[in-house]
């Protein structure tokens, strides 16, 4: 009976150090696991961060579209007042000379970027039929393309 107590505590201490035994990990690998979770956190940084720099460009152009409506509406509502005849609304507003278009302009100008004397002027098309068709366009700094709305109204009697 000694002689196989003997032999079970060696083999007992090899299996206690076995599985007790400290691991050791190589040297500098919570290094790198730093760097890499630093990595991976800069670029969902990066990715957070384009896409608030999308958020506000989105955001300014739909300002300017706003602006560009009312200013449609403030156009179709003045062609609304006064004579509303076919040929009226060409002299109001079909003429580039005309008062009520020039002020019109002016305000279309100071509100939206880009509308110059020779870039993105306002179109007005008014048929006999008095159906209106009123095509604004602008260009923000930094656009490649200018913006363009398009309003269709019909000025009844």
């Amino acid at each position: 009976m000694l002689r196989q107590r003997t032999l079970h505590r060696p083999l007992h201490r090899a299996l206690h150090r076995a599985v007790h035994r400290p691991r050791h990990r190589p040297a500098g690998s919570a290094l790198v696991e730093s760097l890499l979770a630093l990595a991976v956190f800069s670029v969902g940084l990066v990715g957070l961060l384009a896409l608030l720099a999308a958020a506000l460009l989105e955001s300014g152009n739909a300002g300017l579209r706003s602006e560009a409506s009312l200013l449609a509406a403030d156009l179709v509502a003045h062609m609304w007042n006064g004579d509303r005849s076919s040929q009226a609304l060409q002299t109001r507003f079909g003429d580039p000379d005309a008062s009520e278009y020039r002020a019109w302009l002016q305000r279309v100008q100071s509100t939206l970027p880009g509308v110059t004397a020779a870039a993105n002027q306002p179109q007005i098309d008014i048929d006999a039929d008095r159906r209106v068709t009123l095509t604004l366009r602008w260009q923000a700094p930094g656009d490649r393309r200018p913006h363009e709305l398009v309003v269709h109204s019909v000025i009844a009697e």
